[in-house]
């Protein structure tokens, strides 16, 4: 099935948004919408899409400082982790998303873009409630993967905040790597050589992902 797909470079800190749409139902999905709302919802009128769904990978502000304007002046619902909507109201971490968004919210394990199935999946570890966005190609072979700050091009994201967990991120980071080797994986920063990479290279490559016990990736997230 073809998919409409923009990676869209945001803000100071290298952050990615991204546009994710039905060509035929015209229906769109934001991921991590933060930074540039109004060239983000320029980018949606001159393609011809409507903006449906709003995707938090996690809570950090530098990927959803823009969903409160994104939720005034659209129509689409705000998808997320339950934990991790617990998680920002309650205001720990400094994570704080507005009472308003709230109202607006959606959270489970799959939701649908226009005829496009996809998948919330769990991936704590950098925050507690982070989730990864993948929609798997209908031949069965590779998909598109969104990561938000759990893994980067040759790194991962950070697991050394009061409220972060390295084994759980060890245990996310599993996860990911039992999807198809020929899966393109975006993630939520700039960090590496590449904008995006096959999950098979990055197996390959990221010594994170090479560890192969819980104890090898402590010992190289130092803890």
């Amino acid at each position: 099935m073809a998919i409409f797909l923009k990676q869209l470079p945001v803000g100071p800190m290298q952050n990615y948004a991204y546009l994710l749409g039905d060509p035929e139902t015209k229906e769109a999905a934001v991921i991590d919408p933060a930074w540039n709302v109004p060239t983000i919802l320029q980018v949606i009128k001159e393609e011809g899409y409507r903006l449906t769904h709003a995707i938090l990978s996690h809570g950090h502000y530098d990927h959803i400082n823009g969903i409160e304007d994104i939720v005034d002046q659209t129509d689409a619902v705000v998808c997320a982790q339950k934990s991790e909507l617990a998680f920002m109201a309650s205001g720990e971490g400094g994570l704080v998303i507005p009472s308003s968004v709230l109202k607006k919210t959606h959270s489970g394990d799959t939701l649908n873009v226009g005829r496009l199935d996809v998948q919330l999946i769990p991936t704590p570890g950098h925050t507690p409630g982070a989730q990864c966005i993948f929609l798997k190609d209908r031949s069965g072979v590779g998909g598109v993967l969104f990561t938000g700050d759990i893994l980067f091009v040759g790194t991962i994201g950070r697991c050394d905040f009061p409220y972060s967990n390295p084994r759980d991120l060890f245990q996310s980071v599993a996860k990911l790597k039992k999807l198809d080797d020929e899966t393109v994986f975006y993630p939520g920063h700039d960090y590496g050589a590449t904008p995006t990479n096959t999950l098979g290279r990055e197996k390959r490559t990221n010594p994170y992902l090479m560890a192969k016990t819980v104890e090898d990736f402590l010992q190289l997230v130092r803890h």
